[in-house]
């Protein structure tokens, strides 16, 4: 009885794993967007951040990283380190690597930056993203630092970046706790 307990505690984890991939799959991305519109043109958008910075750190799987802000020209966090969306092209993200030092325009979703290739953003060790970073600050002047005051009259979309991964994962940890003490005690009232 209790192997029995035990193969459909299994297949209970397994089923619901499995129906986590159906609801996305990986195979349906795709993107098509017009060219980017020149960077003054997103004084206004709102939900977008434009800044430049660092990738300092990116988990390839959950395509979550780390990105260190050097100046905020758009938006503003009290946060040097905050949380970035990598993608693959297909998806409209930007694929990000550590070490990339980059100046681009990020919707943000979820506490989380999400860079586009539909919105202007340059590597700036390229000469097309030192050109995006001149233009940058000739459209909204020289930006602030990380905690730094907000140029006034700036459209703000600041937002505090919590601890997203730390959060889920303890989510998760959470529940295997509670499935392995339910079958624990399931287990010994069957004894």
């Amino acid at each position: 009885m209790r192997h029995l307990r035990a193969a459909l505690a299994v297949a209970v984890l397994a089923g619901g794993f499995s129906l986590l991939g159906f609801a996305n799959p990986d195979c349906a991305y795709a993107c098509s967007c017009i060219q980017p519109k020149p960077i003054a043109e997103y004084a206004n958008e709102p939900d977008t951040v434009i800044l430049a910075g660092t990738v300092t750190a990116m988990d390839p799987q959950a395509r979550l990283g780390s990105f260190k802000v050097e100046r905020w020209y758009k938006g503003t966090s009290e946060n040097a380190e905050v949380i970035v969306r990598s993608g693959d092209g297909l998806d409209c993200g930007i694929p990000l690597s550590v070490g990339q030092h980059l100046v681009m325009v990020a919707y943000v979703e979820e506490q989380t930056l999400n860079p586009s290739i539909c919105s202007p953003w340059g590597d700036l060790s390229l000469p097309e993203g030192q050109q995006l970073q001149a233009d940058t600050v000739a459209a909204f002047g020289e930006g602030t630092a990380p905690g730094g005051a907000e140029a006034p009259g700036e459209d703000s979309a600041a937002f505090d970046v919590p601890g997203l991964l730390l959060v889920g994962g303890a989510v998760i940890l959470g529940i295997i706790v509670i499935i392995a003490g339910a079958s624990f005690v399931s287990a010994r009232r069957g004894s």
